[in-house]
């Protein structure tokens, strides 16, 4: 009996022991807890990646020409130092162009490349370049607009080929870091609009009701409209010019309210700032 009753307690003592053990264990553990998550609320978030990307903006005429005067500044800074001069070009390659997500578009990344009027294989892309700046200058300081078409044949045996001139177009945007638009230069117009909607042209007043069965050319300086007034319930946009002719011949607006919009085929950018 006496053997028993001890075999009993040590039993319960080993018992006490295993719990305070569990006991501790889960303390530590709670501590282990409490510590971590102060640490998450102390540690700072990451840096904001979109400190590294470039995105144009909007930007009125005065800032633009004062965008190129400063690259001209630039440029004759270094040919002072009599070193020539070489030009800082943000990248336009696929590899740093960025989805952004919380605004819907893609920007570019922080890749930059150069050109440099002393190095023969990039001499005619930087003349190229300070050419481009000059005319859009002369542009923005008369207050016009030229189509891409009119900038390629102002010097024609500089640009060669079309597609120079327009690719250092894009480039220069980047560089000032406004749109395409910012620099008065277009391309030709290519949409029509016809149907229940009014807007001013400039400073003209346009009713799109009665302009004949062609409708309106839809302007590329999107910039110069304003005051749009409509009461249609609809937009319709039409691929085909011929499909958009039928309709605009038989008054389709009349009988129901709305705008007919035609693009003639793949919409060009006027068509679509228009149609947004």
């Amino acid at each position: 009996s006496i053997q028993t009753t001890a075999k009993a307690e040590d039993e319960t003592s080993e018992d006490d022991s295993t719990k305070d053990d569990d006991n501790s264990v889960l303390s530590i553990q709670s501590n282990n807890k409490d510590s971590k998550e102060d640490d998450d609320e102390t540690t700072p978030p990451p840096p904001s990646k979109k400190a590294n990307i470039i995105e144009v903006s909007e930007m009125s005429s005065t800032s633009v020409m004062e965008g190129i005067e400063q690259i001209a500044i630039n440029i004759t800074t270094q040919i002072l130092t009599k070193r020539g001069f070489k030009l800082d070009v943000p990248s336009r390659a696929s590899s740093n162009q960025i989805y952004d997500a919380a605004k819907d578009r893609i920007v570019l990344g922080d890749k930059r490349g150069t050109r440099t009027f002393l190095n023969v294989k990039e001499s005619r892309k930087a003349a190229i370049t300070t050419r481009v700046l000059q005319l859009l200058h002369t542009v923005l300081l008369k207050k016009i607009h030229i189509t891409k078409r009119d900038l390629f044949y102002t010097d024609v045996k500089l640009f060669v080929d079309q597609s120079d001139s327009d690719g250092v177009l894009d480039d220069v945007a980047t560089m000032i870091g406004c749109t395409r638009s910012n620099l008065h230069v277009v391309a030709s117009d290519k949409g029509l609009v016809v149907g229940r909607i009014q807007f001013r042209e400039d400073g003209d007043y346009i009713d799109c009701t009665k302009m004949g069965v062609g409708g309106k050319a839809i302007p590329p300086y999107i910039d110069k409209i304003e005051d749009i007034t409509s009461d249609a319930e609809f937009v319709l946009l039409v691929e085909k010019e011929a499909a958009y002719m039928r309709l605009a011949e038989d008054r389709f607006y009349h009988r129901y309210p709305c705008i007919v919009i035609t693009a003639k085929g793949q919409p060009d950018v006027a068509t679509r700032m228009f149609l947004s």
